[in-house]
């Protein structure tokens, strides 16, 4: 399939910044200015399309280890969080990158001395991970400082955390007042898009899972209680598929979907996904939101447009009392209703924070009485019985 994959990473940069908004409260855009800031970097490297390509992926996606700190309270105690590194590099291994890399996001946190992690330094260091590195501590830091205390604060790094070399580069834009629009919030995402990186492609539907399952396992890791949710989705989205005799690229679709469904979960605190006990109607609504976001993310997605409905409208429901958008039945194609018949199937097989998991039995019950309520069509549920029994 035509996938333009820069256009997937970028939007999904919008959720995955509140993963480290959830520990810092304070921070915006971080994703998407460490990646403006790289690619600056990077041009003074000649970098090739493909190598450019890669580096944008490396800088968006460098923290994304961080879910699995959601624990840490503050920056400081996330730097010296040794596992959003290695569980980062972990994540990111199967990317179908243009080329082969090691250690890129294990290493972001490695000092030009040695003094980091792991004990690397100079040319042990990779050079994409070096430049990631740099762009992060301007991007922590800039907001902070004035511009001369910027310069002041990157010449004391020098041969320390970072080379000569790349602070010199870096001070060099920084002599640029369009650098500094550039970063800033209103333009950020502009000034990435407006880079030359041609990333639309044909991508085989093995490729493209590759991406969608590593934001997958990114997703089902925010929360323990939902450490199989959309991979349980996803396998059971392809059995139905397969039930229903559906063709290959329908099915690949739907598997997408089921991958990408609660990716807006990223955008929500994991102090009101884990809580045991009820919330506040604010807090409810709050967590509704997640559905909204989840459609954000994908609607840019030329290609995309099914994968969007059937990702996105798994809370809807046949008699209009969903959300987020109260959609009815005859507003929802066939496979919108079989996706939100199966989210709340595979939800009812967990355990939750204030329940065990229940049985096939029990659970298709309990889809029975919502089909009886004009909730969900009746013969969806009898063939998830069929085929799940």
């Amino acid at each position: 399939m035509e996938f333009n994959l820069k256009s997937l990473l970028i939007s999904a940069s919008f959720v995955l910044d509140f993963i480290e908004m959830d520990i810092l409260k304070d921070v915006t855009n971080h994703g998407l200015r460490v990646a403006y800031i790289s690619l600056k970097l990077g041009e003074t490297y000649n970098l090739s399309n493909d190598e450019k390509f890669d580096l944008l992926v490396f800088s968006l996606l460098h923290d994304i280890g961080a879910v699995e700190n959601l624990k840490a309270v503050n920056k400081a105690k996330l730097e010296k969080a040794i596992e959003h590194c290695t569980m980062g590099e972990e994540i990111i291994q199967n990317f179908p990158f243009h080329k082969t890399y090691k250690n890129i996001i294990k290493y972001h946190h490695e000092n030009y001395d040695g003094s980091g992690f792991f004990g690397k330094k100079e040319a042990e260091i990779p050079l994409f991970t070096q430049i990631i590195s740099i762009a992060d501590f301007f991007e922590l830091n800039y907001k902070l400082s004035s511009k001369e205390e910027m310069v002041e604060l990157l010449k004391t790094k020098e041969e320390s955390q970072f080379s000569k070399d790349l602070v010199n580069k870096l001070l060099e834009l920084m002599k640029h007042l369009g650098f500094w629009e550039d970063v800033k919030d209103a333009f950020v995402l502009s000034s990435i898009e407006n880079l030359e990186i041609n990333s639309i492609k044909k991508y085989t539907y093995e490729e493209v899972k590759k991406v969608t399952q590593m934001f997958s396992k990114i997703i089902d890791s925010k929360s323990e209680f939902t450490r199989y949710h959309s991979s349980g989705l996803t396998k059971k989205a392809i059995a139905m598929a397969k039930y229903y005799a559906f063709d290959e690229e329908k099915t690949e679709k739907l598997a997408i979907a089921g991958d990408l469904h609660d990716i807006g979960k990223l955008a929500i605190s994991n102090r009101l996904l884990d809580r045991n006990g009820k919330l506040t109607k604010e807090e409810f609504e709050t967590v509704r939101k997640h559905v909204y976001y989840t459609r954000k993310v994908l609607e840019p997605l030329e290609g995309f447009e099914k994968i969007v409905d059937w990702a996105a409208n798994h809370h809807e429901r046949n008699d209009g009392s969903g959300y987020p958008f109260g959609l009815t039945r005859e507003e929802m194609d066939f496979e919108s209703r079989l996706m939100a018949t199966l989210d709340v199937y595979q939800a009812l097989r967990e355990e939750r924070p204030y329940r065990g998991s229940l049985s096939h039995e029990k659970s298709v019950d309990i889809l029975k009485a919502m089909a009886t309520n004009n909730k969900f069509d009746l013969d969806i549920v009898e063939a998830i019985d069929k085929v799940f029994k």
